[in-house]
């Protein structure tokens, strides 16, 4: 018996004819979870959501939500009795009414549920919007309004709630805010969520699972930590862009060498012959800084980001690798410095393809 509270089965997401994403496959197992489908932009990800709201049709495969099939080649229900709620990423707010107006037109959705888990006054709070309820969309800005659809969609409790770049018009400094105020609500409520983004760092925050969505083909599903530790192709490497691929050989069970690290040790995630030709994943934490290792590299960039600096080292073949160094070590290095790297290297869980 299935007992997934949501799940797509071999769906073709398209829209005008055409084929944005192929053969999609996953579940949301229990109610409540929070589900983040990252990607770049124009690959699909708002196909996806269209096609779960109703608003695409589906010509393959299914989508089954609380045990009943929602959409396949031969059922669609409408739009208005799936009890799900969609946030688009543009303003989609009423011009013609206040913010107030527009975020309690959710509740008459709500006027058959007896069970009204929060109130139109705790989302306001939960989202610091009480100081544009008597204003119009035009009157407030695109974080605002973003925030305002945010509310209309939350008051209306929907068994599942579709958010497309939910954040994205928000300011940088009140963005992690936020996006722990959302997390908290979402908690709260225990509302089902499918948010769409391209922000790496929001995913991996908010999602009990992550899909990464790259050339038409949903490439990894799983959860955050395996989606960045454990990458299942060099396609999502990239896309995520936190490290460097660079060549060596597989040497033992255990290790590997490359010509200007020398040897690696760790625990292969997937192991390779003795001998093999590969490429290794390092990732920024992977190398740790040490002045008085004999392995010295230049640093050719200095990126700093508060609480840490990421240097760009360069070897003597030419490889540009990332490392991480907390912001409170005693010996900043400048451009063109000698940066030396501790030996022996070792890395908890080695990445190869």
């Amino acid at each position: 018996m299935n007992n997934n509270f949501f799940e797509i089965k071999n769906v073709d997401f398209s829209v005008g004819g055409k084929t944005k994403v192929r053969n999609v496959s996953f579940v949301i197992e229990k109610e409540g979870d929070i589900i983040c489908l990252l990607g770049p932009s124009g690959i699909g990800k708002t196909t996806i959501l269209r096609s779960i709201a109703g608003l695409e049709k589906i010509g393959n495969g299914s989508i089954e939500l609380n045990g009943k099939i929602i959409s396949s080649e031969k059922v669609n229900v409408e739009p208005e009795d799936r009890n799900i709620s969609l946030a688009f990423q543009e303003n989609s707010l009423f011009p013609h009414y206040t913010i107030e107006k527009n975020i309690l037109l959710g509740t008459e959705r709500n006027k058959g549920k007896k069970d009204q888990k929060i109130s139109f006054k705790e989302i306001i709070e939960l989202l610091n919007i009480s100081q544009i309820l008597n204003k119009y969309p035009h009157q407030i800005s695109a974080g605002e309004a973003q925030r305002a659809s945010l509310a209309r969609s939350l008051i209306t409790q929907p068994d599942l709630l579709l958010l497309d770049e939910p954040l994205s018009n928000v300011d940088q400094s009140f963005k992690e805010e936020i996006q722990v105020r959302l997390k908290k609500i979402l908690n709260t409520l225990k509302i089902t969520t499918i948010i769409v983004t391209h922000d790496s760092y929001e995913a991996f925050y908010l999602g009990s699972k992550c899909g990464i969505i790259l050339n038409k083909e949903l490439k990894q599903f799983d959860d955050p930590y395996k989606v960045y530790h454990f990458p299942n192709s060099i396609e999502v490497v990239n896309f995520l862009n936190r490290g460097i691929l660079i060549p060596a050989e597989v040497t033992s069970p255990k290790s590997l060498e490359n010509e200007d690290l020398g040897t690696i040790t760790g625990n292969f995630i997937k192991p390779f012959p003795i001998g093999s030709k590969v490429k290794l994943l390092i990732q920024p934490e992977d190398l740790q800084h040490d002045d008085k290792s004999n392995l010295q590299l230049e640093v050719v960039d200095r990126k700093f980001r508060g609480t840490n600096f990421i240097y760009t080292l360069k070897t003597l073949n030419h490889l540009l690798i990332p490392v991480f160094v907390h912001s409170h070590h005693i010996h900043q290095h400048e451009i063109d410095e000698k940066f030396g790297i501790k030996r022996p290297i070792h890395i908890d869980h080695i990445v190869c393809f």
